[in-house]
């Protein structure tokens, strides 16, 4: 499924705002903890360490990766083995979405300023940006962890807005969660709630009518 605001012209969008996990980058921490763990196990931890509230403060930058991880270690000590194994596997599971990497040096030929807004704890950020050479088509970046604010709250929009000069109506955000099209939506921004990663390039096609290869 891909939404997408209906009846924009190509032209009328000059800037393009990338969400990174889900979107340029692989993040299913439950399919591997199934492959790993077992379903009742992955589905445990789901709920208890990677939808937990401190995982969004990690996000945020509040508190680290280490105090994270020790954190939910001693909180559940009977998952405390999973829970290790989790911390260090994670890094791992960060891997460019390759069909749509592909299309950023594609869309940067064509005269797009791009930009990335995303939730990344501040140690996944840095490996993922030193290690993949992805990141280099892109203007600017405001990042939750670096900034000490995250999505959907309106403030990380508004850090984006000012620190990149982004102007919402002519710039087209692409993420994979409802709740911060949400808020991209209501403060002007053209949007594509991608919950189909491989849908991306035929949803950039149709909207900004190009062809992308």
């Amino acid at each position: 499924m891909v939404e997408h605001v209906g009846g924009i012209k190509g032209k009328e969008i000059d800037t393009l705002v990338f969400d990174l996990g889900r979107v340029l980058i692989h993040w299913d921490p439950y399919g591997y903890m199934v492959g790993e763990f077992g379903e009742d196990v992955a589905k445990r931890l789901v709920e208890r360490v990677f939808s937990a509230p401190e995982w969004n403060l990690m996000d945020k930058g509040d508190i680290s990766e280490s105090q994270l991880w020790k954190m939910m270690e001693e909180r559940y000590p009977e998952d405390a083995r999973y829970i290790h194994h989790m911390k260090n596997a994670v890094l791992n599971l960060l891997k460019p979405i390759e069909e749509n990497t592909r299309l950023l040096p594609i869309l940067k030929a064509h005269g797009y300023r791009m930009y990335v807004l995303s939730n990344f704890s501040y140690k996944a950020f840095e490996y993922v940006y030193n290690t993949f050479d992805f990141f280099k088509y892109f203007d600017c970046m405001v990042i939750s962890s670096h900034v000490k604010k995250i999505k959907p709250n309106e403030d990380i929009f508004y850090e984006l807005i000012e620190r990149c000069g982004v102007r919402p109506s002519s710039s087209l955000f692409i993420d994979d969660r409802a709740d911060n099209i949400e808020t991209a939506r209501s403060l002007g921004f053209r949007v594509i709630h991608l919950v189909e990663h491989g849908k991306l390039k035929e949803e950039l096609e149709k909207i900004l009518g190009i062809n992308l290869g």
